[in-house]
């Protein structure tokens, strides 16, 4: 039979081999009948074809090659959000320009250590950003063996300065209340509504600006959040409902300043939950630029104290929230739209923090009293 080989060992058994050209010696199974063993053979070479008419392209043997080769061929990379994909590109261009022609292998933990170094210069944020991406561009030349030692468990990423602030404070249930009766005050109110889901749903400032007026129905949220696109079906919360019934689902019609009233007869209803002063759908910036204004005036007047306040903060409140209710991991993910239950660690450890000061708190308190009333 064509492409079979029969070997002959000094026992007097007799073995079959498949040798083609350009494919790999193969052993054939004992035993088969004429017809299966040319079946077998037949399936074989097909498949082992199809294996050989791949051709993998040589590892990276520099840093250049090495991020060219993520940013063109790495299915992580691929599917980021388009968003996503500008920022790491922007920081895959600085490192072909100051690295590029470095070799893989002088990626060892000390010279990326000093890497870490340089970058921290310029904050913890853009040190521990541009040594993800790095991880990132090295991994695959670490799985092949190029780089022979994963330098990045070692080195770890740059801690947070304690002396910087809190970049999105939890709202304190009086600031929101005085936020939210504000904007309805002045009439914003598709500032309020942004403000209100935020709250109550955890949604971030994107998934607020897209989210159809369809997301609100049979007393549930259902979208899609993030970069990721996680569906989100959550029954909405009480709390939710009744400041949402003090907002209407369009814009008055009243003219008021900075605002293009239709022409008559144009009058429409937004496609979104959240509008803005025109029944349009905000941007994400101009979202966030219409709460700054509102916080900082609230602020300059003395109703609430400090203007960190922002809607990034709004989700952590909620975070906090389900934690301190009892949450696990996977209700809280679920509820705030992660992709993976560990993503929702970070509100459960701040609410132990303050489930446990709260504790010692009492008993401070208790064992106050029980001095006093022992004297």
């Amino acid at each position: 039979m064509k492409y079979v080989n029969r070997i002959r060992r000094r026992d007097g058994s007799v073995q079959l081999y498949l040798r083609k050209k350009g494919l790999p010696c193969v052993r054939l199974p004992d035993g088969l009948a004429q017809d299966a063993l040319s079946a077998h053979v037949e399936g074989l070479i097909a498949e082992l074809s199809l294996h050989s008419a791949v051709k993998f392209a040589p590892p990276p043997t520099t840093l250049g090659s090495a991020v060219r080769a993520y940013e063109l061929e790495n299915p992580d990379f691929i599917n980021l959000a388009a968003s996503t994909k500008y920022e790491y590109r922007l920081i895959l261009k600085e490192f072909d320009a100051d690295l590029g022609r470095v070799p893989i292998s002088t990626f060892t933990a000390a010279f990326v250590f000093r890497l870490k170094g340089l970058w921290a210069q310029r904050g913890h944020r853009a040190a521990n950003i541009r040594l993800q991406i790095l991880k990132n561009v090295l991994k695959p030349s670490i799985i092949m063996g190029t780089l022979t030692a994963d330098p990045f468990p070692i080195v770890g990423l740059v801690r947070r300065p304690r002396e910087l602030e809190e970049p999105h404070l939890a709202w304190p249930e009086s600031v929101f209340r005085i936020v939210m009766e504000e904007a309805l005050l002045r009439k914003r109110f598709g500032l309020a509504r942004a403000i209100a889901i935020a709250r109550y749903t955890g949604a971030r400032r994107g998934d607020l600006v897209r989210m159809p007026r369809s997301a609100r129905q049979d007393g549930r949220f259902r979208f899609l959040s993030g970069k990721r696109r996680i569906f989100v079906d959550i029954p909405e919360d009480a709390h939710l409902t009744r400041w949402l019934s003090l907002t209407p689902d369009s814009p008055p019609s009243t003219p008021r300043q900075g605002r293009k009233l239709p022409k008559a007869g144009g009058e429409f209803e937004p496609s979104t939950l959240v509008y803005n002063l025109s029944g349009r759908p905000y941007t994400e910036d101009g979202l966030g630029q219409e709460l700054a204004k509102l916080i900082e005036l609230l602020a300059a007047e003395g109703r609430i104290r400090g203007k960190g306040y922002d809607l990034h903060g709004l989700r952590h409140t909620r975070g906090v929230e389900l934690a301190l209710s009892g949450c696990s991991d996977a209700e809280g993910a679920a509820m705030m739209g992660h992709g993976s239950p560990s993503s929702f660690v970070q509100y459960r450890r701040q609410a132990d923090r303050s489930r446990l000061s709260d504790a010692a708190d009492r008993r401070l308190a208790a064992e106050r009293s029980k001095r006093a009333q022992s004297l």
